[in-house]
């Protein structure tokens, strides 16, 4: 129903709808206060058309939020939205008295009855407040400024993957790096150091399949050729290394070990262990990953955010047609920590064990004339070897999206 009330500037506080009242009003006598005459007025739909016009222009629905109950014994989460509700808002900007408010509230455009009764739903409604327009801008600003701080590197490390990748792997590529890793007197900070020594005495394992020449004669005679690193001239390329430059891939647990070959049932499986002999200059991606009684000293390590995301970057699962191309930006790291951070070897999560239960960590000792052996310059010396049968895979999954 129309309302043609008439609406004075007087029963409008100053503001941005006091202001258009007085330059669009038409002298006369106001119809909710009769101390108002000869004043400048508008019909109540008048009014509430231009009121919903700076409302829709000014405010918006407001961003969810959520609260988690203070009573640490449960576990309810409150919802909300940002804001106020909309009668607040038009009557902390009307200022008037509560009959003019209900007045232009009760007028305020929006879906009929019969639109709602189709599915239409209404604008002005208690079931959410609302909020200016440029505070959800301002706090959409900031949660992606937010973000992107987060994930900063992992951005830098996918610029720096397609550059390597599709681009130029020759120029300003140290450059991008020195941006990514800093400087090596960064890494040495806190009661936990990602570039660190690793002490002799280190046990390793390597796998490789049955089969061929590797037989249980050949590995009697000679496991520890066998089961070291290839030769130059048999060396194909691996997430840390270009083909026919060899280092040596070796694991913390034999699970991983076993892991990381992707045997199948049947398969019989050869696993050499090693020791370090001398100590190991080492970067370890892994080091924040670590299980520890406490762990809050690890996120003041001004390296943190870095490892982390760059742990997950590097130890991510590559399927074997992509890894000439996915590896290009690896195998350049650790060319770089070999050449700048003056790094013997490299350690980063198993891409094929994620269960923490077992130790899940390769190690990578980059390029070296010999690696296997009793004397210097060898750096791992060979112990013995195992042979182990597959007889189960087993997979772990996780509910996906539903479609």
């Amino acid at each position: 129903m129309a309302d043609d009330r008439n609406l004075c500037s007087r029963c409008i506080q100053e503001g941005t709808l006091h202001a258009w009242l007085e330059r669009t009003g038409v002298e006369g006598d106001c119809d909710f206060d009769d101390d108002h005459t000869a004043v400048k007025c508008v019909s109540v739909d008048e009014f509430a058309e231009e009121a919903d016009r700076w409302f829709q222009e000014h405010y918006q629905p407001g961003g969810e939020t959520f609260e988690i109950d203070s009573d640490p014994e449960s576990d309810r989460i409150y919802h909300g939205t940002e804001g106020e509700p909309y009668e607040q808002i038009f009557a902390d900007e009307l200022g008037s008295s509560d009959d003019v408010l209900q007045a232009v509230i009760d007028a305020l455009p929006d879906v009929s009855h019969r639109d709602i009764m189709d599915g239409a739903e209404r604008y002005y409604t208690d079931a959410h407040n609302f909020e200016p327009i440029e505070d959800a801008r301002a706090r959409q600003k900031a949660d992606q400024d937010e973000y992107w701080f987060a994930n900063r590197y992992s951005g830098e490390w996918e610029d720096f993957c397609a550059q390597v990748q599709f681009s130029s792997r020759f120029f300003g590529i140290k450059e991008r790096l020195d941006g990514l890793f800093g400087k090596p007197e960064e890494y040495g900070e806190g009661p936990v150091k990602p570039l660190y020594e690793l002490a002799a005495g280190q046990v390793l394992f390597r796998a490789r399949l049955m089969g061929g020449e590797l037989t249980e004669q050949a590995l009697a005679g000679d496991g520890a050729a066998l089961l070291g690193a290839p030769p130059s001239n048999r060396t194909q390329g691996g997430r840390m290394n270009v083909e026919f430059i060899p280092v040596f891939y070796a694991t913390f647990a034999r699970s991983t070990a076993v892991a990381e070959l992707r045997p199948g049932i049947g398969d019989s499986i050869a696993i050499g262990r090693f020791t370090t002999r001398v100590p190991l200059k080492v970067f370890d991606f892994t080091v924040f990953e670590r299980r520890a009684a406490d762990q809050r000293h690890f996120f003041d390590h001004s390296r943190y955010d870095f490892i982390t995301q760059m742990q997950d970057e590097i130890s991510r699962p590559v399927r074997p047609h992509e890894r000439q191309r996915e590896y290009i930006a690896t195998q350049i790291v650790a060319e770089y920590l070999k050449s700048y951070f003056g790094c013997d070897a490299v350690i980063y999560k198993s891409s094929m064990q994620l269960d923490n239960a077992e130790d899940n960590r390769n190690l990578v000792i980059l390029h070296r004339d010999t690696f296997v052996g009793t004397e210097d310059p060898s750096v791992v010396s060979y112990v013995d070897w195992s042979l182990q049968d597959v007889v189960d895979v087993r997979y772990s999954t996780v509910d996906g999206m539903l479609f």
